[in-house]
């Protein structure tokens, strides 16, 4: 879809796109960077450092985004575009002069770089798409899986199949895909992250990390799981699988951590999300003691 081509003669204005045109542009950039990865040799990923060990980036991460940016301005030229390697690209002037008709695409490239440098598939490429500060439509693409998961403003799809609402699971049945509390949490509360550690794995059935917190989400709202959550976070991260995740059906909880209460979910830096309506009330509550422990160190 290309807005120009929605002009309305009589006014000159361009409406705002639908979200499932939107879907359709992000899933076609998220295709694209997918079929680059899948003709990569995995066994041999160079890795930089950005700000430690734990956090790394491969000229690939940088390659797929260019890739993505250069489709999304073909399709949307005057779209905002915000990536997890190259920043903020603006909205053309004219667009950003009404932020309500703002078209934001949330870019992470790689999601899972640590895994996708080490050879595991656990990786994803992940778009979400908002208007104004709404979510509207989200694509989580796992080349190397075959699975992509979609979502606009009807039934979230996974490989084109409707996926069927589900309700979460007790705790102790409850199976919890989650890197929280983390080493970042960890490093800015070690007590609390020790504590939290050990509740997680006494309340709940199991708890797994895929080290991909997009796919996580994913997984939740495909019903492969129960809840997830995570302490700090970035937008590109979680703005896709916000999406998908309500549109299944689930929930989620965000918390603005020491940013402004005012800001959209997506850009709030904790959250839980379950498949379900129904609450894993631990999760819950470790982040309302991360929130208060935040708020006492202001």
């Amino acid at each position: 879809m290309n807005t120009s081509q929605l002009r309305d003669p009589a006014s000159g204005e361009t409406p705002a796109p639908r979200p499932s045109d939107l879907l359709d542009i992000a899933v076609a950039a998220a295709a694209k960077a997918a079929d680059y990865i899948r003709t990569l040799d995995r066994d041999h990923i160079s890795r930089e450092y950005k700000t430690s060990s734990h956090d790394i980036v491969t000229e690939h991460d940088r390659a797929c985004e260019e890739i993505i940016v250069d489709s999304l301005r073909a399709a949307l030229p005057s779209c905002r575009i915000l990536g997890e390697e190259g920043g903020e690209r603006p909205a053309d002037s004219h667009t950003a002069e009404d932020p309500e008709r703002v078209v934001t695409f949330y870019v992470d490239p790689i999601d899972g770089t640590s895994n996708f440098a080490a050879g595991l598939p656990l990786f994803c490429i992940s778009i979400g798409v908002a208007l104004g500060e709404e979510l509207v439509a989200g694509v989580i693409d796992a080349p190397i899986l075959g699975t992509v998961f979609t979502a606009a403003d009807g039934p979230a799809m996974v490989n084109g199949q409707p996926i069927t609402p589900s309700q979460t699971r007790p705790a102790a049945d409850a199976l919890v895909v989650s890197g929280f509390p983390g080493h970042r949490i960890a490093t800015e509360s070690p007590e609390l992250a020790g504590r939290f550690s050990v509740e997680m794995a006494h309340g709940f059935s199991a708890c797994r990390h895929l080290g991909t917190a997009a796919l996580e989400l994913a997984y939740v709202a495909a019903g492969w799981a129960d809840a997830t959550a995570l302490g700090l976070i970035n937008s590109w991260d979680v703005a896709a699988g916000f999406h998908i995740v309500r549109q299944a059906g689930g929930s989620i909880r965000t918390w603005p951590g020491n940013g402004p209460e005012s800001a959209p979910d997506h850009e709030r830096p904790a959250y839980v999300a379950c498949r379900g309506q129904e609450r894993l009330e631990l999760l819950d509550s470790l982040m309302d003691q991360l929130q208060a422990s935040r708020e006492r160190e202001r």
